[in-house]
């Protein structure tokens, strides 16, 4: 296997991982989200600096949490904590709209993170609204071009479906940067047969 474009992201991952199966001795499930899940579908492609998770169904009071953080050696937050290097946010519990969820496993325990679909259409979102950012289109292209180069499954169906919903309605917006990740692939491409 190829090494990671940023190794860092490893160490994110380790955190994550970690937290995740501090919760789970508890009963609680987390979900990895954010740009954390973009850096992990990329291989450290794209680079974030903190690891966001939330909680699936049920999230637990705030002193549980402090509780658990604090187990894992963190000092006491609200939401943001400090482990190992890596900012954790911890939120409440996830508002996810697509039913699918990747599981990986890690030597520090499985991680689950949203679905690449929504991964992807959250970024797309985020790229145009409340106002353009370029990092976060870098972060929409990056997994279009993972997708479309063949290293990274996406249903492009779903994805239509989640840039369709009423609090998205992006699909011209992902129709383009598509269109744009396909040249970027189409132009590497050229210049790797030269």
């Amino acid at each position: 296997m190829d090494q990671p474009a940023n190794p860092d992201f490893k160490q994110r991952e380790r955190v994550a991982a970690r937290v995740s199966a501090a919760f789970k001795a508890r009963g609680y499930q987390l979900v990895q989200y954010g740009g954390a899940t973009v850096e992990q579908f990329s291989r450290g492609g794209y680079t974030t600096s903190d690891v966001d998770l939330g909680f699936i169904d049920v999230a637990p009071s705030l002193e549980v949490r402090a509780q658990v953080m604090a187990s894992l050696g963190c000092e006491r937050g609200t939401r943001l904590y400090l482990l190992d290097g890596v900012v954790v946010d911890l939120g409440g519990q996830a508002e996810l709209l697509s039913s699918r969820l990747v599981e990986i496993n890690t030597p520090e325990g499985m991680l689950l993170l949203e679905a690449p679909e929504e991964s992807l259409v959250q970024r797309v979102l985020m790229s145009v609204y409340p106002q353009e950012d370029d990092d976060q289109k870098k972060a929409a292209l990056i997994l279009m071009t993972q997708a479309l180069a063949g290293h990274l499954p996406l249903d492009w169906n779903e994805v239509d479906r989640l840039a369709a919903l009423p609090g998205f309605k992006v699909q011209s917006v992902v129709a383009a940067y598509k269109k744009e990740a396909e040249k970027l692939i189409s132009t590497v491409n050229r210049s790797g047969q030269t």
